[in-house]
């Protein structure tokens, strides 16, 4: 009778009483633990009088909900602050654009997917040349869309034949923009365009006919580098 008396004689007062203190008289909630706290096993969160609560997978950390919600587990690349991903494109066939015409500059485009529930900054960081070698100046803009409409531009112009100078002609100014959008659940695709206003041009142009080109056939392409936040 006595192995019994015991038990039943301790777990009396947890099942009286709203809030139980361990090492303290005035516990502030459900259990109020005044000392250190060794968990041996799993640690479980959420769930309710029928379900267990979930404990996670290996890597993810406990993180709060605010009060009177459950903390979760989550991945660290899900964290409101953190970066979820970073992105690179770049240019790959040369396209020319003829004066008042806009084409998309081949290789840079991308699809990104914001997870349903969340919100997402968007951080672009563009760089762009735009030259022919005909001797000419030129001047265009390029543009970065978002499904199809234009949420960024930037000028780019080339210098064509320097007075008095033969060694260097038909030099690009290459443009770097930056864009920063916040977007909701959903699929987006990123692409980038040339609009020639005076003159054509070619993007992701490789420099053979340069002097001193030493083969480098990346030089010149178009490129763009994306870093994704979770809000």
């Amino acid at each position: 009778m006595k192995n019994y008396l015991l038990p039943g004689a301790f777990l009396v007062p947890l099942f009286s009483l709203a809030q139980v203190g361990i090492e303290t008289p005035t516990p502030q909630k459900t259990l109020h633990v005044n000392g250190s706290l060794q968990v041996v096993n799993e640690i479980n969160v959420g769930g309710n009088a029928t379900t267990a609560g979930s404990a996670g997978t290996t890597g993810q950390i406990l993180t709060s909900n605010g009060a009177a919600v459950a903390p979760s587990w989550q991945t660290l690349n899900t964290i409101s602050g953190t970066i979820n991903g970073a992105f690179y494109v770049q240019g790959t066939t040369a396209a020319t654009a003829a004066q008042g015409a806009t084409i998309d500059v081949p290789g840079v485009t991308i699809t990104l997917t914001v997870p349903t529930g969340r919100t997402q900054t968007f951080l672009f960081t563009i760089l762009g040349y735009a030259t022919l070698t005909d001797g000419s100046s030129s001047q265009g803009v390029f543009a970065l869309l978002q499904n199809g409409t234009k949420i960024s531009s930037a000028f780019a112009s080339k210098a064509g034949n320097f007075p008095g100078v033969t060694a260097l002609q038909s030099m690009p100014v290459p443009v770097t923009f930056l864009k920063s959008v916040t977007l909701p659940a959903g699929t987006y695709t990123f692409k980038v365009q040339y609009a020639a206003w005076s003159g054509a041009a070619t993007v992701n142009f490789v420099p053979s006919g340069y002097a001193g080109y030493n083969g480098d056939t990346e030089a010149m392409l178009t490129k763009m580098q994306i870093l994704v936040y979770n809000n």
